[in-house]
C-alpha cells in the first residue's frame, strides 16, 4: 500500500489538515507511539495516529485575538459578539473563554465552524454572509463586541460598512498588511517586507478607527501569517457616537 503524508492522514481526525499541520509541528502527534514533527512525513495508511488536542485550539487565529484580549485587560462578561470571518472559529471559541454571552460566528464560506463550537448553545453559524452587506436585522440582539479576521481583502472595505450601520462598543480587528497593500510591495513568497509601507498601513488604519472610537491600541500579533507575514491585532474601545 502505497504511503501518504502524515498531515493528510492526521486531517481525517481533526477539522481540517490545517489544523493537523500545526498539531504535528507542535509534536502533538504520536505515529505508532513516536512523535512526528514533520507534516510532509510519509506513512503508512495502516499506522497507528494519536493526537493529543488538550489545550489546543482550533485555529492559530485564537493565540492572536486571546493576545489582544490580554494586552488590553478586554472584558466581554455577557457580552454579544459579532466574529467576521470565522472560519473554523479561533475568534469565537476564545471568546467563549472571555465568558461572552453569544457569539454570531459570520463567515462567505461553508462547513468550516469547528464541530464543538456547532454545538456550543451559545454560538449561532452564519454561513455564506458577506459583511460588506452586513444589515443589523440579520441578528436578534445588539453587538457589543466585534472581533475579524478576513483575509484576501481590505479590513476597511467590511469595517466601513459594519461601523456605519452598527454601534458597537468596542473591537479587536486582525490587520494583515499584505492584503492592505498592492501586490508590487510583496516579494515572491507573498511576504511584506518594507517596513515603510507596514507603517503607512498602520497608520492609515489608526486614521480610519478614530472615525469611530476615542482609543486605538495596535500590538503585533504574537504569531506570523502562514508565509511569515507580520500580522498586527488592532483594538479600539469607547465608540465616539454610543448615546
Amino acid at each position: 500500500m502505497d504511503k501518504i503524508r502524515l498531515d493528510v492522514l492526521a486531517a481525517n481526525q481533526v477539522s481540517t489538515r490545517t489544523k493537523a499541520q500545526d498539531l504535528i509541528k507542535a509534536g502533538k502527534v504520536k505515529v505508532n507511539g513516536r512523535v512526528m514533527l514533520k507534516p510532509s512525513s510519509l506513512v503508512d495508511p495502516k499506522d497507528q495516529i494519536e493526537i493529543d488536542q488538550r489545550d489546543m485550539y482550533v485555529s492559530r487565529g485564537a493565540y492572536k485575538l486571546k493576545a489582544c484580549l490580554e494586552e488590553n485587560d478586554v472584558c466581554l462578561d455577557h457580552q454579544v459578539v459579532l466574529d467576521i470571518g470565522a472560519s473554523t472559529g479561533g475568534f469565537t471559541q476564545i471568546c467563549l473563554e472571555w465568558n461572552a454571552l453569544k457569539v454570531y460566528s459570520l463567515d462567505v464560506g461553508h462547513f468550516q465552524l469547528a464541530p464543538l463550537l456547532e454545538e456550543d448553545d451559545r454560538v449561532i453559524k452564519m454561513e455564506g454572509k458577506n459583511g460588506r452587506y452586513i444589515e443589523p436585522d440579520w441578528f436578534d440582539d445588539p453587538i457589543d463586541f466585534l472581533c475579524m479576521d478576513v483575509s484576501f481583502i481590505s479590513c476597511k472595505t467590511i469595517l466601513k460598512p459594519v461601523l456605519e450601520k452598527m454601534k458597537i462598543r468596542h473591537c479587536a480587528i486582525l490587520i494583515k498588511p499584505q492584503f492592505e497593500c498592492g501586490p508590487q510591495y510583496l516579494n515572491a513568497k507573498g511576504v511584506l517586507k518594507n517596513t515603510r509601507v507596514q507603517r503607512s498601513i498602520l497608520d492609515d488604519m489608526q486614521h480610519f478607527m478614530f472615525q469611530y472610537y476615542e482609543k486605538i491600541h495596535i500590538m503585533e500579533s504574537p504569531i506570523k501569517g502562514r508565509n511569515g507575514n507580520q500580522e498586527y491585532m488592532l483594538y479600539a474601545d469607547k465608540r465616539r457616537d454610543l448615546s
